[in-house]
């Protein structure tokens, strides 16, 4: 992952683009006025969004059927489920 400034952005954003889209990579785009974002293909967006889709409704059902687990299994499962 790469971090650049809004003027390094505009001025390559097509080869930004690329780059994320190709070699599915994010790039961060800070601001001087401490506002930051990060630019993901929307092949890695689709994926992303689909599988918390996925985690949220298997949670509901768990807490639906009474399987409850301590916060700190819950935090350490998903950690392990997201690591890349």
């Amino acid at each position: 992952m790469q971090a650049v400034n809004y003027s390094h952005a505009r001025n390559n954003l097509k080869s930004l683009i690329d780059d994320v889209c190709d070699n599915d990579d994010e790039v961060i785009i800070t601001t001087k006025n401490d506002k930051s974002v990060v630019l993901i293909s929307l092949d890695e967006y689709n994926r992303t969004h689909a599988q918390i889709k996925k985690d949220v409704a298997k949670a509901l059902a768990q807490v639906e059927r009474g399987d409850i687990m301590s916060i700190e299994k819950a935090f350490e499962k998903a950690k392990h489920s997201y690591r890349a």
